[in-house]
């Protein structure tokens, strides 16, 4: 059986119930043998569960998302309406082929990074800055929206706002620019990332993360 301390009060689920049906809870118990869950929601109605039934659950762990299969024992609705289901016996590692994308405007610092005449790169406060704002980001790069068109190929110095998770920095190289509508001078610039501390990386995917549950509660 899984080790207690790999799960925590107050941490994030997601609850698959089918490839279309994955709702947003979290745990507000643990005990011997039985997790204690916020009862998953839809549109401000408890999803329905019966009794006895499996379902998927997806957490993250150090920036890595896992799985595992969990059983409905039953549910309470005092003082907080909750599931109380079986404490999983496995987790499995997700093996994503990329990282999840979602939409975001997120405040980002885009600061090129400028070849030296030995074609060392250096950052410096001189460096031309640019404020813009993300289309959508990913644990793997971002896309950003600016009426400036960089060059593919450049490189800059990333500082991301992430919204509860604080600034993160991230070295980057644009990779696609687009032009959605050729009469107006916006573009859509695609990042990935180059240099990026796991700690900062797994502060995204967490954030990624909870952004995909909010939409989903909504309906998005």
């Amino acid at each position: 059986m899984i080790s207690h301390n790999i799960f925590k009060v107050n941490q994030r689920l997601k609850i698959k119930l089918n490839v279309d049906e994955q709702y947003g809870s979290r745990i507000e118990e643990i005990a011997a043998d039985e997790l204690v869950i916020a009862m998953p929601m839809s549109k401000g109605y408890p999803v329905m569960l019966a009794q006895g039934q499996s379902f998927t659950g997806q957490l993250i762990i150090d920036g890595i998302v896992y799985q595992f299969i969990s059983k409905l024992l039953r549910k309470n609705i005092h003082p907080i309406p909750v599931w109380v289901v079986s404490l999983p016996v496995e987790l499995k590692k997700v093996q994503l082929r990329s990282f999840v994308r979602t939409s975001a405007m997120i405040p980002v610092q885009f600061k090129l990074i400028l070849p030296l005449a030995n074609n060392d790169p250096e950052i410096s406060a001189d460096n031309p800055t640019f404020n813009v704002q993300t289309k959508d980001i990913s644990g793997g790069g971002l896309q950003l929206v600016t009426r400036q068109p960089f060059e593919i190929g450049a490189k800059g110095q990333l500082v991301i706002d992430i919204p509860e998770g604080g600034i993160i920095v991230a070295i980057g190289e644009v990779v696609r620019v687009e032009q959605p509508q050729q009469e107006n001078p916006v573009f859509w610039v695609g990042i990935k990332f180059l240099e990026v501390q796991e700690r900062d990386r797994s502060k995204l995917i967490k954030y990624i993360f909870k952004k995909q549950l909010e939409q989903r509660q909504k309906g998005v």
